[in-house]
């Protein structure tokens, strides 16, 4: 076990404190890949000193020396311990995150982290951490001054690491927030500046997906949902609504609705037209967002999720034109088996008849992955094109 090493009159974080936020960072599907230089680094071994850490962390740089930092990010810096420091090393490790990840579906972000903390020797600048995290939709930049002689050089070293794990959790959207132990005159901050559109870094396959929380803030990955309610949500309405309900009663994990970019069947989101969907959720749910036009597409990114879908949805899902032909249509519900997916179905009032599971023409090999939504649970009446509709009449 990793031991702080603090002799600060500060009292230390609680070891299980730090593991909590450390395993919520866990359920993320989300890697990292990150460098700190000058201080903090007694971060990396509660990060990596578990068993299943690299489904965490793609790579840990300590560049600590000049030289070393400067190979890091290919040119000499004016400061090693800066905002802008940090955020190029966050930037120069994204970069490398997204080179060494398994494939494109694997989301990913970069840290960086620059301090400057206690030393034997006389030195001009402040006592600092600043720490900086890039999703390719965002960086979220922290800073921390330290009042020099406030601290021994292990009390900076402790609030340093908890800064770090602190912005990590929030880059990461795992629900955890990291408090630091501060005197009065420490000042620490959190900002966070957008980097590109949402639409365009999907596209880019920069990112695979994202969870877009409750205030409208997007975070590349996540913990996978338990259950998703997919649509285009033009416009959000009550069937969708009692879908999310249903998927509430399929798991105990979180839930979200579930956006793609693409579609096969419809033209590509604008950038304007998703900011429309997506306001329809503001402080209301979590929506995942992907450039995923098929569900097999989908569940590669999401497994072990179960989808909540309408009747017209499932009857396209078992088409077998979709996947060019009668063999593929197999293979491809085999791989939905082996990813642990299942589909939920709500039945649909089409022509004056409620249509049920039960009465679509359901491939013997694919029944067993399509459970039906009793109509006293979810009864869909109405669409979003008859809202349209009705709204534009």
């Amino acid at each position: 076990m990793f031991w702080w090493t603090s002799v600060s009159t500060y009292p230390e974080k609680p070891d299980c404190e730090i593991e909590a936020a450390v395993a919520a960072i866990r359920t993320s599907q989300t890697r990292v890949a990150l460098a700190i230089t000058g201080g903090g680094s007694g971060i990396l071994p509660h990060l990596l000193a578990r068993p299943g850490a690299s489904r965490t962390v793609l790579e840990a740089q300590v560049p600590y020396a000049p030289n070393a930092l400067t190979d890091l990010l290919g040119t000499a810096v004016e400061s090693s311990c800066s905002p802008e420091t940090a955020r190029s090393m966050a930037v120069s490790m994204y970069e490398r995150a997204q080179r060494l990840r398994e494939s494109s579906a694997m989301p990913v972000v970069g840290l960086g982290a620059s301090g400057a903390l206690t030393t034997d020797r006389e030195r001009c600048g402040v006592n600092a951490i600043y720490v900086a995290a890039v999703d390719g939709f965002q960086v979220w930049e922290a800073a921390l001054q330290f009042r020099k002689g406030g601290r021994t050089r292990g009390g900076e070293e402790v609030t340093a690491e908890l800064a770090i794990l602190a912005t990590l959790t929030e880059a990461l959207g795992v629900g955890v927030s990291v408090k630091l132990p501060l005197d009065p005159d420490e000042h620490w901050t959190m900002d966070r500046h957008e980097l590109g559109h949402l639409c365009d870094v999907l596209e880019r396959t920069e990112q695979p997906w994202a969870t877009v929380d409750r205030s409208g803030v997007a975070r590349a990955g996540g913990p996978v949902p338990g259950a998703v309610v997919s649509g285009s949500f033009n416009p959000l309405h009550a069937g969708h609504e009692a879908l999310l309900k249903v998927a509430r009663r399929c798991t105990d994990r979180p839930v979200a609705y579930e956006i793609s970019v693409n579609n096969v069947d419809k033209l590509p989101l604008s950038a304007t037209d998703l900011g429309a969907r997506l306001a329809q959720f503001r402080d209301r749910e979590l929506v995942v967002l992907t450039c995923a036009p098929t569900f097999i597409e989908k569940a590669r990114l999401l497994p072990g999720c179960a989808f909540v879908v309408g009747l017209d949805t499932a009857s396209r899902i078992l088409e077998p034109r979709y996947y060019g032909g009668a063999d593929n249509f197999e293979c491809v519900m085999d791989e939905f088996r082996d990813l642990g997916v299942r589909f939920h179905v709500a039945g649909r009032l089409i022509n004056d008849r409620f249509w049920q599971l039960e009465d679509l023409s359901i491939n013997g090999s694919a029944a067993d992955l399509f459970d039906q939504i009793s109509a006293c649970e979810a009864r869909v009446d109405i669409s979003s094109s008859e809202l349209r509709g009705r709204r534009n009449a």
